[in-house]
């Protein structure tokens, strides 16, 4: 039987809201899945049930949530399981066509919103990138001096260092980004609005921080990893990751290439085997970069260092990213976290 937003109330009932994030922030995926829009006041007025609730951050949540995610079947079943059953009624052949023909056009609304959210990332990521090539070009140097490097007891290996406070603004409403650094940060916080604007987004890199540059299989630049020195690591909002790198040596006649999560377990790889290695950046990223590497050194013994999680995730990733390409894994041990 079909579903209308008339019955929304009834389902979400029998969820309480005092539920995870995680939960929380599915249930609002398939409500602006299946109603897009008209569902926000629905999800929001379930949202003020819990005893964590804030409005401002259930309106900047609810905007941030992405169609398509999760489909409004999840929810349907998650009422179920709690005791939902569906309403028993019995529709005649004009409510059923009327039902059918909401549902398309809900559908065709989705689908539209769908491919407008995806245009609007891949520009937002294109300017996010010129905005990164800006900082990377103009404040970024190739000598300085870095607590975490100290720490990890690892050199700049393509990476750079910031002498001052520099700062990326990213605005998604005018679609824009730029750099500002010096004095020129001081006078952006004190305009900015209290609270901040929800389209404003910024990424700050202090004095003493370093860029780990996020690149395509082409060398394109699209985003950078700040890395502060107590270790704090930061992606400018919009930055593209999926699939990026950054390669640490030589691959040119390289009998085995590794890849690793991180840049100094990446760095400490390369000091100790002198491989060319791979930078990821997260574990689930392994597998984007995979084909990549493949491609790159077609004829090397492929490595996927893991790092040594409580839950087992690094290796996890890295043995579906050598399985993919018929690599192998390692569980490098450096005496100490790196």
């Amino acid at each position: 039987m079909s579903l209308t937003i008339d019955d929304l109330p009834s389902l979400l009932q029998y969820i309480s809201p005092d539920v995870d994030r995680q939960t929380w922030i599915k249930v609002g995926n398939a409500i602006k899945t299946e109603f897009g829009e008209n569902g926000f006041s629905y999800w929001d007025s379930w949202s003020a049930g819990a005893s964590t609730y804030k409005q401002k951050e259930a309106m900047t949540t609810w905007r941030s949530l992405k169609t398509g995610k999760n489909s409004f079947g999840v929810l349907v079943n998650m009422a179920k399981e709690r005791g939902w059953e569906y309403p028993k009624k019995q529709l005649t052949a004009a409510e059923r066509k009327k039902l059918k023909d909401e549902q398309a056009a809900r559908k065709a609304e989705r689908d539209a919103q769908i491919e407008a959210d995806e245009a609007k990332l891949q520009k937002m990521q294109s300017i996010v990138a010129n905005g990164c090539q800006k900082v990377w070009e103009n404040f970024c140097f190739e000598f300085g001096q870095s607590d975490y490097l100290k720490r990890k007891q690892v050199t700049a290996l393509g990476i750079r260092f910031f002498h001052q406070t520099v700062v990326l603004w990213i605005d998604d409403i005018e679609e824009k980004a730029g750099v500002i650094s010096g004095a020129k940060v001081f006078e952006f916080f004190k305009k900015l609005p209290k609270p901040r604007p929800d389209n404003i987004h910024f990424l700050m890199f202090k004095k003493g921080s370093i860029a780990v540059p996020l690149r395509d299989a082409d060398g394109k630049l699209w985003a950078l990893q700040a890395i502060n020195g107590t270790g704090n690591k930061l992606f400018p909002k919009y930055g593209r990751k999926i699939g990026l790198f950054h390669i640490i040596g030589y691959l040119k006649d390289a009998k085995a290439v590794a890849a690793a999560e991180g840049y100094a377990t990446a760095a400490s790889i390369h000091m100790a085997t002198e491989w060319p290695v791979f930078v990821c950046f997260d574990n689930g990223n392994m597998v984007n970069v995979a084909p990549v590497i493949k491609e790159k050194a077609p004829t090397a013994k492929i490595l996927f260092c893991a790092d040594k999680d409580d839950n087992g995730s690094g290796e996890k990733f890295a043995t579906q990213a050598a399985e993919l390409i018929g690599g192998d894994v390692v569980l490098p041990d450096f005496g100490g976290e790196v």
